[in-house]
C-alpha cells in the first residue's frame, strides 16, 4: 500500500470524494478540487506528497495543520471539513472548503492602495480570527497579505468575507518549541525580529508586527521596508532589527504616496512594530479595536466588491501558488470576478487564468524576497556582527518606596538606606536603554507627534475626595503638538546647568503637608536624583514648577498645558489609562507594587498597594523602563515614576466646548499629572486625575517634560 502521486478525475479518493481536476501542487503535496458524494458539494482536497508520508516529523505537522485550523472559532480561517488517512492508499489528507476570490496581495498589485472602509473592513475580519487563534494560544507566524484570501461573500451587505490561510505553520504557544532552538518561521518581509532569533519570544504580537505591516501594505500600497524593491536579504533584516523604525506617513512620503493614512496612523502603528515585544498590543484583537477607534468618525469609503463571473468553471484554471508553499486552503477563482473596483469598468474574467493543457503551470509571481517561501534564520550577519533580540526581565527590587498618609507624595525606604547613601534601586545595570523618539519632522528632536484631535476632558467617575475636580464635561479640540517621549531626565537637565543656561535643582523637598520630623525629611531628600551618578537616566526630580518652564523655553519648548498631557495620555477615546483600560501592574508602570508593602509593613504600616507585583524600582526608574505602558502615540511614563508638571493654573474646569484651552489667568497652584512610583491608588494613574502644588514645590516624586508646537502646522482659530 503507497501513497498516490497522482489522482486523476474522475478518481475516487477515500471513498466519498471524485476528483473533479487538480489545482496546485507543492512541496507538502497537492490540492485538488474535489465532489464531495455524500453533500455534492465541492471542496478543496489536500493530499500529502508520496516521498513524505513516512516521515513522522511530517506526517505531525500534516494532522497538526488539520487541528490547528478546525479549532479555530472564526468565520475568517478556512473551515476543514473532515481529516484522516485513506485506508486504500494509506495517505494522510485535509479536506477544507473551496474558496472563489483571490488573495489580497493580487487585489492591492492590480489595484493599488485601498480605501479606509475596506481596511477596516478587512482588519476587522483577520482580527477576529487571529483574536480566536490567540484565544487557544496560537500564533500564526507567517501573516502576509498572500496569507488572507478575499472570498466571495454569503452576506449581501458584506462586500468579500477575509480567510486567513496556512495555519499549517502556526505556533502553539504552549507546546515548548521555543525552548528547543525550534527555527523560526515568516516570510521575510512580514517577518518580526523576534523570528530571526532562534529562541525568540514568539507570541501574539509576533502576528500583531505583521498586521501593522499589513494595514500599511494596503493603505498605501508599498511595502513599509525600505529595501522590499530590489532590496538585499540583508539589508532588509537590518532595516527590521537595527535601523530606526520611523513614522508610518514619513515612510509613506519617501515613497511618493501621501494623503493615504488615517489621521493617528502613526501611533497604532508604531506600538504594531515596536521591537519590544512586551510594549505591542497584547493580541491581535486588541490591535484591531485600537484601528478602530483611531478612524471612528473618519469618512470610510469602500470601493471594492467580489462579483459573480460568467466564466465556465469546466474551462479555466488559476494559478497562483508558488512550489513549496504549504498552503491549507484552495484557492480557485475560477467562476468568480477578483475584488474589483467599483465603476472602473473591468471586466468579470479572473486576474491570472490559463487554459487547462494537462497540467498546471506553477509559474510564481515575485513579489520581493521569495515572499511564498518559507523561511528559517537563526542569525544573520550584517556588518561583521550577528543580529539577536534580548529582552530584560525586571531587576530585582531592594527595599521598597514608602507613601505619605494625605495628599500624593512619597517616603523613602529607612533611614539606614537613605543614611548610608545606598539609595533604591538606582543602578542602571540591566535597565532598558534610554527610549528615542522617532524623527518627525513636525516636531523637535526627543518629542513624539500628536495630530490635531478632539475629545472629552476629565471623568465622571473618578473619586473626587481631594477636589480634583474630574467631571467629564469639558469638550475640547487641540491644535497638533509635540511631547517629549519621555520625562525630562538628570543628565538632560544638569547638561543645562552645566551650559549655565539652567539653575541647580535644590538638595531639599519644599511641598504641602510636609512633616517637621526632621529624619522623615532627611529621608526624602534621599530620594532626590540630580548629582547622583548613578541616576542620570532618571527623571530629574525635587525641581520647582519654575525651573521647569525655564528648562523647557531653553529648548525652546514649553511646559504642556494639562489639557495637551491628558490628551496625549488617553487618546481622543478617553482610555482609563496610558496603555488603554487594562488595570495597572508591574510591568505597566513605576508605582508602589509589592516592594512597596515590604516597606510600610516592616515599618509598622499597613502596606496599601497599587497592584499585586514587584515593579522592579524601589524609587524612581530610569525613564522608558515599561515600554508595556507607553500611550498610543508612543510616549513613555504617563503614569507612574514622578508626577508632571504642566502649564496650568489649577481652577474647576468649566463646562462647555473649547478650542486648545488655557488654565485660569491667576492663580495659586499649578496642576500635576500622572502619579509617581509611590502611589497606591490606581485613580492617581488615570491621565483624568488632577492634583496641585504651589509652583514653588520641589518634591521627589515631581518631575516634568516638555512640549513644542507642531512645525510648520498652524494653530487652531
Amino acid at each position: 500500500m503507497s501513497a498516490p502521486t497522482h489522482l486523476s478525475p474522475g478518481a475516487i479518493f477515500a471513498k466519498d470524494f471524485r476528483i473533479v481536476r487538480p489545482l496546485r501542487a507543492g512541496g507538502m503535496g497537492a490540492v485538488y478540487i474535489a465532489e464531495q458524494i455524500s453533500t455534492g458539494k465541492q471542496r478543496a482536497l489536500k493530499l500529502m506528497a508520496a516521498e513524505l508520508v513516512d516521515k513522522p516529523e511530517v506526517r505531525e505537522r500534516f494532522v497538526r495543520e488539520a487541528k490547528v485550523a478546525a479549532n479555530i472559532e472564526s468565520d475568517h480561517v478556512v473551515e476543514t471539513v473532515t481529516a484522516g488517512v485513506d485506508d486504500a492508499t494509506g495517505a494522510p489528507y485535509l479536506v477544507m472548503e473551496l474558496l472563489r476570490g483571490e488573495e489580497l496581495a493580487d487585489a492591492v498589485e492590480r489595484c493599488g492602495p485601498m480605501p479606509l472602509g475596506d481596511v477596516a473592513e478587512i482588519l476587522s475580519q483577520v482580527g477576529h480570527a487571529l483574536e480566536q487563534a490567540h484565544a487557544q494560544g496560537v500564533v500564526h507566524r507567517d501573516l502576509k497579505p498572500e496569507n488572507i484570501f478575499l472570498a466571495a461573500s454569503k452576506r449581501r451587505e458584506v462586500p468579500f468575507t477575509a480567510k486567513i490561510l496556512d495555519f499549517g505553520i502556526a505556533k502553539l504557544v504552549a507546546d515548548g518549541l521555543q525552548k528547543t532552538g525550534t527555527q523560526p518561521l515568516g516570510s521575510p518581509l512580514f517577518m518580526s525580529p523576534e523570528q530571526t532569533d532562534r529562541k525568540g519570544k514568539i507570541g501574539p504580537p509576533t502576528d500583531v508586527w505583521a498586521l501593522g505591516l499589513i494595514a500599511f501594505y494596503v493603505l498605501t500600497g508599498k511595502s513599509y521596508w525600505t529595501e522590499a524593491e530590489d532590496g538585499s536579504l540583508a539589508g532588509l533584516l537590518r532595516e527590521i532589527c537595527v535601523d530606526p523604525i520611523v513614522f508610518a506617513s514619513a515612510r509613506s512620503k519617501e515613497k511618493g504616496i501621501d494623503g493615504k493614512l488615517p489621521v493617528g496612523f502613526d501611533a497604532w502603528f508604531a506600538r504594531c512594530v515596536d521591537r519590544d515585544v512586551d510594549a505591542r498590543f497584547r493580541d491581535a484583537g486588541e490591535a484591531v479595536r485600537a484601528f478602530a477607534e483611531l478612524v471612528q468618525g473618519a469618512p470610510m469609503e469602500r470601493k471594492f466588491v467580489l462579483k459573480t463571473s460568467t466564466i465556465d468553471p469546466s474551462s479555466a484554471v488559476v494559478a497562483t501558488a508558488a512550489l513549496g508553499s504549504a498552503r491549507t486552503a484552495l484557492l480557485d477563482s475560477t467562476g468568480v470576478a477578483p475584488l474589483t473596483r467599483i465603476g472602473d469598468g473591468t471586466g468579470a474574467a479572473a486576474a491570472v487564468v490559463r487554459e487547462p493543457t494537462g497540467s498546471i503551470d506553477f509559474a510564481p509571481q515575485k513579489r520581493g524576497f521569495g515572499l511564498y517561501a518559507v523561511v528559517g534564520i537563526a542569525a544573520v550577519a550584517l556588518g561583521g556582527g550577528g543580529i539577536y533580540l534580548a529582552t530584560r526581565a525586571p531587576p530585582s527590587s531592594p527595599s521598597a518606596a514608602g507613601y505619605a498618609s494625605g495628599a500624593p507624595q512619597a517616603q523613602p525606604l529607612s533611614s539606614a538606606t537613605a543614611d548610608s547613601g545606598s539609595r533604591p534601586a538606582t543602578s542602571a545595570a540591566g535597565a532598558l536603554p534610554t527610549p528615542v523618539a522617532p524623527t518627525d519632522a513636525k516636531c523637535p528632536a526627543g518629542m513624539v507627534y500628536h495630530p490635531t484631535g478632539k475629545t472629552f476632558i476629565g471623568s465622571k467617575t473618578l473619586p473626587d475626595y481631594s477636589g480634583a475636580n474630574v467631571d467629564g464635561t469639558r469638550k475640547v479640540e487641540l491644535s497638533s503638538f509635540c511631547l517629549d517621549v519621555t520625562e525630562v531626565t538628570v543628565r538632560a537637565y544638569e547638561a543645562c546647568v552645566q551650559d549655565a543656561t539652567c539653575e541647580r535643582t535644590p538638595d531639599d523637598v519644599n511641598f504641602k503637608g510636609l512633616t517637621a520630623d526632621a529624619r522623615k525629611r532627611k529621608l526624602y531628600v534621599g530620594f532626590c536624583n540630580a548629582r547622583k551618578p548613578d541616576r542620570v537616566d532618571h527623571p530629574i526630580n525635587c525641581v520647582s514648577f519654575d525651573l521647569a518652564a525655564a528648562y523647557c523655553k531653553s529648548k525652546n519648548a514649553r511646559l504642556p498645558t494639562e489639557t495637551e498631557w491628558e490628551y496625549a495620555a488617553r487618546g481622543p477615546v478617553q482610555h482609563d489609562y496610558p496603555w488603554g483600560d487594562e488595570a495597572p501592574d508591574e510591568k505597566r508602570l513605576n508605582a508602589a507594587g509589592t516592594e512597596y508593602q515590604k516597606w510600610e509593613q516592616a515599618t509598622g504600616g499597613g502596606g496599601k498597594t497599587m497592584f499585586e507585583g514587584d515593579d522592579g524600582w524601589s524609587g524612581t526608574a530610569p525613564v522608558g523602563q515599561y515600554p508595556a505602558g507607553k500611550s498610543g502615540f508612543g510616549v513613555y511614563d504617563l503614569a507612574g515614576n514622578v508626577w508632571e508638571w504642566t502649564a496650568d493654573q489649577y481652577g474647576a474646569h468649566a463646562a462647555g466646548e473649547f478650542k486648545d484651552p488655557q488654565g485660569p489667568a491667576t492663580g495659586t497652584e499649578r496642576v500635576i499629572r500622572g502619579g509617581a512610583f509611590n502611589g497606591w491608588d490606581p485613580a492617581w494613574a488615570n491621565p483624568a486625575w488632577r492634583y496641585r502644588y504651589a509652583p514653588g514645590t520641589y518634591s521627589h516624586a515631581v518631575g516634568f517634560r516638555c512640549a513644542a508646537d507642531a512645525i510648520g502646522e498652524p494653530r487652531l482659530k
